[in-house]
C-alpha cells in the first residue's frame, strides 16, 4: 500500500520553506568572499545573469518533476523516465550522494557558526586588533577536536529535530519562524552597515563594476554558484516540489525562491563589505572572510559585539533552513525507496552524517595533514559538491526535462494552477527552450572547468 504524501499547508510555507533551503550559507558565507576576489559588482552583474538564464529555469525544472511525479528524487525518475529507466534512477541516486556529501561538510561550518554566537556573546571576539588575531583564535578553535565535533554534533541534532516532525510540523513550521527572524536581522545589519563612516567605499565596490578583474574563469565560477545558492541539481527542490498540490503556480513560486534567495545575497553583500570597507580591511577575504576578517571587523565597530553576535545567529539560521531541507530530500528517498517511517529515516541520516562530517571536521586539526589534489578533506568536499556534484545534477535534470520527456506533457504540468494566456505560452516556450538548449551547454562548461579540461 503507497503511503499518503505529505503536503505543504499553504503556497507561503512552501515559499519560505524552498527559500530558506536556497538561502544558506552560500549566501552569507561564501557569495561575499568569492564577490570579494572576483572584482565586486562585475561578479555580481554576471552572477545575476546566470540565475536568471540558468539558474531559474532549471529550478523551475526541479520543482516541476517533483509536483508530476508525487515522490523523491529516486522514485520521480521511475516513474517519468520512459525510456534508459536505470540510467535515470542513477541520477536519482547521485542527488542522495550529493546530499550526503554536502551535508558531511556543511554541518562543520554550520557548527562554526553556533560555536561563533558564543564566541560574540563571551566577548571574546571584541578583543581583536587585526585580522591575523582573529585567524589565530578561529584556527585555534577548528583545531579542537572537541571544539568542532560538539558544534556538528549540536547542529546534526537540530536539523535532525526539525526533520522528524514532518513536513508541515516540522520544516513549514520553522521556516515560518525562522525566515521572519532572519529578514529582520539581515536588514538590521545591511542599516547598521551603511550608517558607518566609509561605508560608501563599499557600496562602490558592490554597485560599480571593475571588469579588469572579469575572466572566463569569473564567469564559470558565477555559474556554479548560482547553482549552490539555489539548491539546484541535488534533488531538494524536486521533494519540496513532490509536496505541492497539483493547483499552485510553480513559475510564480519558482521566480519568489530565486528573487527572495538573490536578495539576501546582495543584501548580505551590502551588511558585510560596507563594514570592511569602513574598518580599513581587505574585501577579497577569501573563505575565511567571515570568520577571520570579520570578527576583526565587528571588534573595531561600535557596538561591535551586538553586529557580531545577531550576525552569527543569522548565519546559523541560514546553515538550518539549508540543512532541514537536503535532509528531508534523503529521508524522502528512503520513505520511498525501503518504506522506511520517518522517524527511523532521520535517526539513522543523521547519525550517518555525522560520522560522515567527522573527517571535515578534522581537516584544520588531527586529519589536516591528510591531503587529495592538495585539498583537505574538507576543501576537497565542498570542491566536489560546488564544481561538480551540483552542476552535474543540474545538467541531468535539463536534459531530462528537455529531452526525455515530451513538451506537451511538460508545459501541460507547467500550467497546472496557471491560466494559459498568450503571454504565458510565451513564456514557457521562453522556459523550454533555455531548460533543453542553453543550460546544458552552459552547465557542461563548468563542469570541464571543474575537472581541469577547460
Amino acid at each position: 500500500m503507497e503511503r499518503k504524501r505529505e503536503h505543504w499547508g499553504n503556497k507561503l510555507g512552501f515559499i519560505l520553506a524552498a527559500a530558506g533551503s536556497a538561502v544558506g550559507l552560500g549566501n552569507i558565507w561564501k557569495f561575499p568572499y568569492i564577490t570579494g576576489e572576483n572584482g565586486g559588482a562585475a561578479f555580481i552583474f554576471i552572477y545575476l545573469i546566470c540565475i536568471l538564464v540558468i539558474g531559474l529555469p532549471v529550478l523551475i525544472a526541479e520543482i516541476l518533476l517533483g509536483r508530476n511525479s508525487q515522490r523523491g528524487p529516486i522514485s520521480t525518475f521511475k516513474h517519468l523516465a520512459k525510456k534508459h529507466r536505470n540510467l535515470w534512477v542513477t541520477v536519482g541516486g547521485l542527488f542522495f550522494i550529493t546530499g550526503l556529501v554536502i551535508l558531511s561538510y556543511y554541518n562543520v561550518i554550520a557548527g562554526w557558526s553556533m560555536g561563533y554566537i558564543v564566541e560574540s556573546i563571551a566577548g571574546k571576539i571584541s578583543s581583536f586588533q587585526s585580522s591575523a588575531d582573529a585567524g589565530v583564535h578561529f584556527n585555534s578553535l577548528v583545531s579542537n577536536p572537541g571544539w568542532i565535533i560538539s558544534w556538528q554534533l549540536l547542529f546534526v541534532v537540530l536539523g535532525g529535530f526539525v526533520v522528524y516532525f514532518g513536513v508541515r510540523n516540522g520544516i513549514e513550521k520553522i521556516a515560518k519562524f525562522l525566515m521572519p527572524i532572519f529578514f529582520i536581522i539581515l536588514l538590521f545589519l545591511v542599516l547598521w552597515g551603511v550608517s558607518l563612516e566609509g561605508a560608501d567605499k563599499g557600496l562602490t565596490f558592490l554597485l560599480k563594476p571593475d571588469w579588469s578583474t572579469v575572466s572566463f574563469k569569473t564567469v564559470l565560477m558565477a555559474l556554479g554558484h548560482a547553482f549552490f545558492t539555489l539548491s539546484v541539481g541535488m534533488g531538494v527542490l524536486l521533494t519540496y516540489g513532490s509536496y505541492l498540490k497539483k493547483d499552485e503556480n510553480i513559475f510564480f513560486s519558482g521566480i519568489m525562491i530565486a528573487l527572495l534567495d538573490t536578495f539576501i545575497a546582495l543584501l548580505a553583500g551590502l551588511a558585510i563589505f560596507t563594514s570592511v570597507f569602513a574598518m580599513g580591511f581587505d574585501p577579497a577575504g577569501g573563505p575565511g572572510l567571515v570568520f577571520n576578517v570579520l570578527p576583526a571587523v565587528f571588534s573595531q565597530m561600535p557596538g561591535g559585539n551586538v553586529f557580531s553576535t545577531l550576525f552569527f545567529i543569522l548565519l546559523s539560521i541560514a546553515a538550518l533552513t539549508s540543512t532541514i531541507s537536503i535532509l528531508e530530500m534523503l529521508v524522502s528517498t528512503l520513505m520511498d525507496e525501503f518504506k522506511m517511517k520517518r522517524h527511523s529515516s532521520v535517526v539513522l541520516l543523521s547519525g550517518s552524517i555525522f560520522i560522515l562530517g567527522i573527517p571535515s571536521a578534522l581537516s584544520f586539526g588531527e586529519f589536516g595533514s591528510f591531503r587529495i589534489f592538495g585539498l583537505n578533506w574538507f576543501d576537497m568536499m565542498d570542491y566536489l559538491s560546488a564544481n561538480v556534484l551540483l552542476p552535474l545534477g543540474g545538467m541531468l535534470v535539463a536534459i531530462f526535462i528537455g529531452w526525455y520527456i515530451s513538451k506537451q506533457e511538460i508545459i501541460g504540468e507547467l500550467f497546472h494552477g496557471v491560466r494559459d494566456t498568450q503571454f504565458n505560452r510565451k513564456t514557457s516556450n521562453v522556459w523550454y527552450f533555455l531548460v533543453k538548449f542553453i543550460a546544458p551547454v552552459l552547465i557542461l562548461l563548468v563542469f570541464l572547468s571543474a575537472i581541469g579540461v577547460l
